[in-house]
């Protein structure tokens, strides 16, 4: 069984900790970048099958993270998960929608289980390209 690569990119610490410690044990290979450059270095270099995306990331915002990684031709296909904040406009989440495909999950309210289950869903969705085997027991 092949293991999804998830890369999530956020510079709050706890979340990423809560979140990477709770997809690698519901089977997801987990890679965390803090601002956008990093997680366009790791994705070369660890191609991602799933992209976790912050829209509130240091020095570029979200958006513009976002039109970075669509912009490569090795992450056209790639799912991306956006994690907003309930306070987001609608106006700017319509565009960012429009670019990542058109999902999302609340940061501040999203629950670890949900994050799974949508993670989950996503994973059928995703290209296969990025995926890691499993290791042998």
């Amino acid at each position: 069984m092949e293991r999804v690569r998830v890369l999530l990119i956020t510079h709050d610490r706890i979340l990423a900790h809560a979140y990477r410690v709770r997809l690698t044990r519901a089977g997801f290979d987990v890679e965390h970048c803090r601002t956008a450059p990093e997680g366009l270095v790791k994705s070369e270099a660890w191609p991602p099958s799933i992209i976790l995306l912050d829209l509130t990331l240091p020095g570029v915002h979200g958006l513009e993270a976002l039109k970075l990684f669509r912009d490569m031709p090795s992450l056209v296909q790639v799912r991306v998960v956006l994690l907003i904040e309930r306070t987001l406009s609608p106006e700017l989440l319509d565009e960012c929608l429009l670019w990542s495909g058109g999902t999302y999950l609340h940061k501040d309210v999203c629950s670890l289980q949900e994050l799974v289950a949508h993670l989950r869903l996503i994973a059928h969705l995703a290209p296969s390209p990025a995926t890691t085997p499993t290791p042998s027991a």
